[in-house]
């Protein structure tokens, strides 16, 4: 009977090299196909958002307020409230009390129920329900202990500016130049109202509707740091971890995702020229721009 040769020790230890160039290989491609999967889901989710509100658009021929203001309901619910009906989520929608404050007890499980819809999952934040204690406005007030709510990684254009972070966008195009917005607010050119389909002068195809955040209050709570971002230089600005929740911005390498007027969802870099940046964030500025530009 022959005998079989066994391995010498230099041949193992070529072997061994060999794998381990082949993991070196392999791994980062997988790792690549993991990031490609998870920006595409989240650009999906991106499209389904700006599809619902296009579908509350043709329903109310208004596009949501970003944050509920006013007599007679609570204030500060969110636009990603308000399009629950045209995400499927009409029980939830049923469920929610928007004549109390969102952190209310009667609201206290709905605005707690995370939506796969509302989180990207590139993100690599906990998914832990933020305290409500936790929650702030633009004049640093902040909401009561005793409720909880389900993260969100997307906000609505609403025009800047409410922070530092988009002075220079204020400067050169004003205030509250977005698409959704709270409401009854009085500004230079007057009060803030719903924004009609006909008020988007710069054209629906032009004209940012959401976009991603790195981290957002919750998608219950309206206003500058949950359901709105503000208009920073760039879409992607530098992280911090006191801004993850007021502008735009991602966790993909290069720039941010969003969702335009007419439903069609974009990749933008975080190198877009700052000026067609800008136009793309105001309704009615006149602007002449194509999407070849971007």
């Amino acid at each position: 009977m022959r005998r079989r040769r066994a391995f010498t020790l230099i041949e193992l230890v070529v072997v061994v090299a060999i794998i381990g160039i082949i993991i070196a290989f392999v791994l980062p491609a997988i790792e690549s196909s993991k990031h490609a999967s998870k920006r595409v889901r989240c650009l999906n989710n991106l499209k389904q958002i700006g599809l619902a509100t296009l579908t509350y658009m043709t329903a109310q021929n208004v596009l949501p307020m970003s944050a509920t203001a006013g007599e007679g309901r609570g204030v500060n619910h969110s636009c990603f409230a308000m399009i629950l009906p045209e995400l499927d989520q009409q029980p939830l929608f049923s469920s929610y009390n928007f004549q109390v404050e969102n952190h209310y007890p009667s609201n206290r499980t709905v605005v707690g129920t995370p939506l796969a819809i509302y989180l990207c999952p590139a993100s690599p934040l906990s998914l832990d329900l933020l305290p409500s204690e936790r929650i702030r406005a633009t004049n640093g007030w902040r909401y009561p202990a005793g409720s909880a709510f389900a993260g969100n990684h997307y906000g609505a254009n609403w025009g800047g500016s409410r922070t530092s972070l988009g002075d220079d966008f204020a400067n050169e195009k004003g205030a509250y130049r977005g698409v959704m917005m709270m409401v009854r607010v009085d500004t230079p050119r007057g009060p803030t109202r719903c924004i009609r389909p006909q008020d988007v002068r710069d054209g629906l195809s032009n004209t940012i509707l959401f976009g991603e955040k790195r981290d957002g209050q919750g998608w219950a709570v309206g206003g500058f740091a949950g359901s709105e971002f503000d208009a920073a230089p760039s879409p992607v600005p530098p992280d911090s971890p006191d801004n993850r929740m007021i502008p735009s911005g991602s966790y993909h390498p290069g720039g941010a995702q969003f969702v335009f007027g007419d439903g069609a969802a974009r990749f933008l870099r975080a190198s877009i020229d700052r000026e067609l940046w800008y136009a793309l964030l105001t309704r009615d500025g006149r602007e002449i721009v194509s999407t070849d530009d971007f």
